[in-house]
């Protein structure tokens, strides 16, 4: 499967916004992709002099230059008064294969612009992948595939790897549970799931799988979505604690049978 065709980033402006339209830029230059940049503000949150479309327009051109300054050639800019959320996802939904690219803390913040906690509402509710950034990279080098050896989790996999041959990263398949052995046994049983003919790099782990892969440091890791909705997500899962716990830049996979 090709990768994103293209890249949909929210910005408001902030620190950690700033550092996730630069991820986006770095993603898009490697895949060839376009990027289209969401501003978005409350109506409830008003900017002072009331200068919130000249606001979002200053917001979009300074992601605009730093988009272009990495290699990025095609920009579209959408400025939007109300929910974010709604803004991203409907700006996703113009593309065939797009990948919606956040700051995981920024963009949370009720004193954001936005409405409410973005990053949150997307972890839970996003129709398609989102890459949730929490700290620049000038390259995507290290890509790490987590693994759990269910039928969804594959799926995410098969995402990751095809973003990180496309890139030109390293890709690394991972997997955690009580002990090494049963781990490379999931290990062995997904790689001939996959059916790739190349190579491919793995680490198996023991020990709690959320906390092991929150701490990891990679340039991305990737999980599937399994869990972040619902009955699964109050009891909490494994997919729920990584997103909100960890600490390198997070693709969630939607592997949801409609996503496919």
């Amino acid at each position: 499967m090709a990768s994103y065709s293209r890249i949909v980033v929210g910005t408001d402006g902030s620190d950690e916004a700033t550092d996730a339209v630069s991820v986006a830029g770095v993603v898009a230059a490697g895949l060839g992709a376009p990027v289209t940049v969401v501003t978005a503000w409350k109506p409830s949150v008003s900017v002072p002099g009331g200068r919130e479309q000249p606001w979002a327009d200053l917001t979009a051109e300074g992601a605009d230059v730093d988009l272009t300054a990495l290699g990025v050639t095609t920009i579209e800019k959408i400025p939007v008064k109300g929910s974010a959320f709604d803004a991203l996802v409907d700006a996703a939904a113009q593309a065939e294969r797009p990948l919606i690219v956040v700051g995981a803390a920024g963009l949370g913040h009720t004193s954001s612009r936005f409405w409410g906690s973005t990053s949150n509402e997307l972890s839970h509710h996003s129709p398609v992948d989102v890459l949730f950034v929490r700290k620049p990279v000038a390259a995507v080098q290290t890509v790490a595939l987590a693994t759990d050896g269910s039928d969804t989790s594959v799926r995410a996999v098969r995402a990751g790897y095809d973003l990180a041959a496309a890139l030109g990263a390293r890709p690394i398949l991972v997997t955690v549970a009580g002990d090494t052995a049963a781990a490379e046994e999931t290990l062995n049983d997904v790689v001939s799931r996959l059916g790739i003919s190349e190579p491919l790099e793995r680490l198996a782990l023991a020990g709690d799988p959320a906390d092991v892969l929150a701490a990891a440091e990679y340039d991305v890791i990737v999980i599937g979505n399994r869990g972040m909705a619902g009955f699964a997500r109050v009891l909490g899962s494994t997919a729920n604690t990584i997103t909100h716990r960890a600490t390198s830049n997070l693709l969630l996979v939607n592997t949801s049978p409609a996503a496919e």
